[in-house]
């Protein structure tokens, strides 16, 4: 009898063996046939692991879109940061975030990129230009700041079927945003997914409920280099970049998988009009990529901007860099930004988009040594944010015309009509009901409601006209800002 037991314990047991491998073969299956992201596999990652990824429900949209006048489009220095002043509601300080536990590097977990980006690595393989001339419209936003009020705002806003309704916040400037042909904005907060909390200042976690509402409105490109892209730490950023390469009608500059990535020139073309993009930040406040991992933060030194000026600058019609750079609530540019700028400019850059010190600081045109121009704007303000003093409130969308011009097979592109059109942002005294508002289309009975005037006093709407025409040139402004 005993050895009858023996037996049967024995074959149980290499049963059970052989029931074990098979399932971990079929987990391993799956796990794998949910695919890898591209371009980093042993080459790149020394342990020969490659870099996976989970559910992509963190980067699907489950929205319902109720409002039907919103259709969905179908087409370095690394120095210390200054002092930050992006507080929550109140200037309450912020409790301790969460943090995540370590994960090695080599297997972050996300989902993989789309197949078909939306951007080229080189130059674009050269067609014969038709004569004519093809003009585009270009907008470009300023720093989308989403604090913890505005995610509460967008949560007891939402309708049936959806968790946060940020959409609404931004109906005033739908239709400006929709009849640009190319729309760009800065993602001042990153969509680093379910994995974290819903946060803001200091470490942001914005719902992507935002990201599609933006998308919603006609925004094509989204700026991800700034002091916040680690906010949530190596899993974050790379949940970010995931999310952003996974949405179709989206263009995303500024966030690198590695180094090689960091050195791929993204081009972006319309009507046979190409723009080589180029992004940095100053900083990532004192938050560090593990010291293993192979992301690359695209950080601002001089050398770094000229070697990439000088190689993008062959590879489209028109060349664009984005600077997170300047000092906090400063309306005057430093000499670094400065001597940056005009480096650049002298290196052929067409357009300097500034963002960061969230408030405006100048706009002007700077003499190359080609003979032509390049523009600068150096700081466009916010467009949303809960930054509670008044000269954060009022921010810009700087606007201008792509003009490429085809003679006898011979091409020239240029950019005209540049213009500043101020937005401010609106909320009530209980840091409800937020609204993005065209300066123009706002009014003083608005702003004798608006919450901000708890936290400054000098909160108006003639203050914010004042900063406006005091920081803008007049011939970036309409005549509405010729007339006090």
């Amino acid at each position: 009898m005993k050895n009858f037991f023996r037996k049967k314990i024995k074959w149980t047991g290499i049963a059970a063996i052989f029931l074990f491998t098979a399932v971990m073969i079929a987990a391993l299956a799956a796990f794998y046939s949910c695919g890898t992201i591209p371009g980093i596999g042993l080459a790149d990652n020394e342990n020969g692991d490659d870099l996976t990824f989970a559910s992509q429900n963190n980067y699907a949209r489950n929205d319902i879109v109720v409002d039907d006048t919103i259709p969905i489009r179908e087409t370095t220095k690394n120095d210390p940061p200054p002092a930050r002043i992006e507080k929550d509601s109140f200037g309450a300080e912020p409790t301790e975030k969460e943090k995540p536990a370590e994960i090695p590097s080599g297997n972050l977990i996300g989902p993989p990129p789309n197949t078909d980006p939306p951007f080229v690595s080189s130059a674009p393989a050269s067609q014969p230009a038709k004569d004519g001339t093809v003009k585009l419209s270009f907008l470009a936003a300023g720093d989308n700041v989403i604090h913890e009020s505005i995610i509460d705002d967008a949560r007891e806003r939402a309708k049936e079927g959806e968790k946060f309704n940020f959409k609404d916040m931004y109906k005033d400037i739908g239709d400006i945003v929709k009849a640009a042909d190319i729309a760009m904005v800065n993602m001042e907060t990153p969509i680093a997914g379910d994995d974290f909390e819903y946060s803001g200042y200091p470490n942001f976690n914005t719902p992507k409920e935002d990201a599609f509402a933006l998308i919603d409105i006609g925004f094509d490109i989204f700026n991800l280099a700034n002091n916040h892209m680690l906010d949530k730490w190596e899993q974050g950023y790379l949940n970010s970049i995931n999310f952003w390469a996974n949405q179709k009608n989206a263009f995303a500059i500024g966030g690198f998988r590695d180094k090689a990535d960091f050195e791929n020139i993204r081009i972006y073309e319309k009507n046979g009009v190409s723009i080589a993009f180029l992004s940095y930040t100053y900083s990532t406040n004192g938050m560090n990529l593990p010291k293993d991992s192979k992301m690359a933060i695209p950080f601002l030194d001089d050398a770094t901007v000229e070697r990439q000026v000088k190689a993008a600058k062959p590879l489209a019609d028109l060349l664009f860099v984005v600077m997170h750079w300047g000092d906090e609530d400063s309306f005057t540019p430093n000499q670094w930004q400065r001597s940056l700028a005009q480096m650049m400019a002298d290196n052929g850059v067409d357009v300097i988009i500034g963002m960061h010190p969230h408030v405006f600081q100048e706009t002007k045109w700077i003499n190359r040594p080609d003979g032509k121009k390049t523009l600068i704007t150096y700081s466009i303000g916010n467009m949303i944010s809960n930054m509670y003093p008044a000269q954060n409130m009022i921010g810009g969308f700087l606007t201008f015309d792509i003009v490429k011009a085809t003679k006898n097979g011979v091409s020239d592109t240029v950019i005209q009509n540049a213009k500043i059109i101020p937005v401010v942002t609106h909320y009530n005294m209980r840091r409800k009901n937020y609204q993005v508002y065209i300066f123009e289309n706002y009014t003083e009975e608005l702003a004798k409601s608006h919450g901000g005037i708890d936290s400054d006093s000098k909160f108006s709407y003639k203050y914010l006209k004042d900063l406006v025409i005091k920081y803008v040139a007049p011939e970036f402004l309409s005549d509405f800002y010729k007339n006090k």
